[in-house]
């Protein structure tokens, strides 16, 4: 039985601890499982809403069978006279598409190889906390972008996405079986918390590397051998040398940010394009005051609530839209530049959601009208955008900081909310914008901010605090792969996947597009797919 939406008042409830507990209070002698998880804060009132459904064990759907961890049955396991007849699949990068592509890969009884430049997980976070404190400066294959897990390791973990596919229950449900909280399952804006996904990424690598996949930390790719135009072999360097694998087919994951692998790539002849991307700034609120306009209340009063999340978007005066993006509700700006001399902004949250400021990127698109039609011309603007900030800021690792006020008054001042701390580490300096961005982006984020103060109020502050640049949103090269094959349309047996190929925005659509790839690697040396997209 279906029982609708089952409404409570978190003002009211706040001494019940979990889930789970607020449904059996509210029907003590049932057993019902949660479907979809909610929060309503329209109208001024803020409501939870949850969707329980009765338990039925006959029933084989996860959503509504139970909350305990199952073992996923094994796709296609191959015999070894079969797996000798096909060299190892090569991936390169253990991002989200790499990672999932090599699973389900390593599922189907092949043993996949994974290229990734970066470090293991452990490694990453010393890397990257050093690099924050001052410690030691940016290593290029340890960051926030490279290495395991990829960008997403050093995220809010967003679960949710505007794709569509069956796909995305399969990614969640991996994610908890590996050790996220089963929320995931059922919650309307799943998120995971980088915490979390530093333990879980560590997990999945367990279990590729169990089934007979194995991983290449510290392996930079340098390039392809074809025959013909079909793959023949990777090359990569490692600490011990030149590496040359052979493979008949290559899952090319590298993230939006491998510009220098891009290069490489076009140089052997991969077919690309520029595409349209965004840029812009992350702004950062106070958390409980992003809590109190979209709640009523600061949600560090409530139990199982959470920071408040928004997604807005404007059409601004300047004639291009303004929106938000990978909003990360009490969290913190961080450095995310992949190169020496490139500042770089993204967002990171932790589980909880309970740092003192919210903040999201604010993003103007751009397209080849304003940067250019060559390959890279896309590209060149990005990183015009990167080093020239890290110029205005005092070349020093610091990135560029201004209140909105500021901005909309086109004078820098000293003078910041004295609780509104900005977060970015290393550092930042005070400068003006202006002097980094073209006029049509600063006309578009002043216009814009004070449109979407109209729907939060507060948004428009002037003491909003505006770090910059935001640049890695999405890939400004698109890859070519034929829509039906995934191929390359220059390379057969080249799956170019995930978001550095320009087919995917985010953690579930990048493991989604990595799957799909995995899935056309099998039916492209004539083996039957296996359908688990319920």
């Amino acid at each position: 039985m279906n029982y609708g939406d089952v409404v409570f008042d978190p003002l009211k409830d706040k001494g019940i601890i979990s889930d789970k507990d607020r449904i059996k209070e509210r029907f003590p002698d049932k057993d019902l499982v949660i479907t979809k998880k909610f929060l309503d804060a329209r109208h001024g009132k803020l409501k939870l809403c949850y969707r329980v459904e009765d338990f039925d064990p006959s029933m084989q759907d996860l959503k509504i069978r139970s909350m305990e961890k199952e073992a996923m049955p094994y796709l296609n396991e191959l015999d070894e006279e079969s797996k000798s007849r096909y060299p190892s699949p090569v991936i390169i990068g253990f991002g989200p598409a790499g990672m999932f592509a090599a699973l389900i890969l390593a599922r189907y009884g092949f043993d996949p190889i994974v290229i990734e430049r970066g470090r293991k997980v452990d490694d990453r976070i010393r890397d990257c906390e050093d690099y924050r404190r001052g410690i030691r400066g940016l290593d290029i294959n340890s960051n926030i972008l490279f290495g395991e897990g990829g960008a997403g390791t050093f995220s809010d973990g967003k679960l949710y996405t505007g794709i569509g596919s069956g796909l995305i229950g399969f990614v969640n449900r991996t994610f908890y079986r590996h050790g996220a909280p089963y929320e995931i399952c059922y919650s309307s804006h799943p998120h995971i918390g980088t915490d979390n996904l530093r333990k879980i990424v560590s997990s999945i690598r367990s279990e590729i590397e169990a089934l007979g996949g194995k991983i290449l930390f510290d392996t930079e790719f340098t390039g392809l051998k074809m025959n013909n135009g079909q793959i023949g072999s990777v090359v990569c360097m490692s600490k011990e040398g030149e590496i040359e694998i052979p493979a008949c087919g290559v899952i090319l994951g590298i993230g939006h940010s491998a510009t220098d692998t891009m290069r490489k790539l076009y140089a052997d002849g991969i077919a690309m394009e520029s595409k349209s991307f965004s840029v812009g700034v992350r702004i950062e609120h106070l958390r409980r005051n992003i809590d109190i306009a979209r709640y009523g209340v600061d949600s560090a009063e409530l139990y199982n609530i959470g920071a408040a999340d928004y997604k807005l978007a404007v059409d601004t005066a300047s004639g291009r839209k303004l929106y938000t993006f990978c909003m990360c509700p009490g969290g913190e700006v961080v450095a995310s530049s992949a190169f020496p001399g490139h500042i770089v902004t993204n967002g990171m949250s932790y589980h909880a959601r309970d740092f003192d400021n919210s903040n999201s990127a604010l993003l103007v698109p751009v397209t080849m009208e304003d940067f250019g039609e060559g390959v890279f011309d896309g590209l060149k603007f990005r990183e015009l955008l990167e080093t020239k900030a890290f110029e205005l800021a005092g070349s020093n690792d610091n990135a560029p900081c201004m209140t909105y006020g500021d901005l909309a008054s086109g004078k820098v001042t000293e003078h910041n909310d004295p609780a509104l701390i900005p977060s970015y580490k290393p550092g930042v300096t005070n400068c003006d914008l202006r002097e980094l961005f073209p006029q049509f982006i600063t006309d578009t984020l002043i216009d814009g901010i004070r449109l979407m103060g109209k729907k939060i109020k507060g948004f428009d502050s002037p003491d909003a605090v505006l770090t910059a640049p935001e640049t890695g949103s999405s890939s400004p090269v698109r890859i070519l792969r034929d829509k039906e094959t995934f191929m390359s349309i220059s390379c057969r047996g080249l799956f170019p996947a995930g978001e550095g190929a320009g087919y995917a925005g985010g953690i579930v659509s990048s493991a989604v597009d990595g799957i799909n790839c995995a899935n056309a690697y099998v039916r492209s040396v004539g083996l039957k797919v296996y359908n688990y997209k319920s």
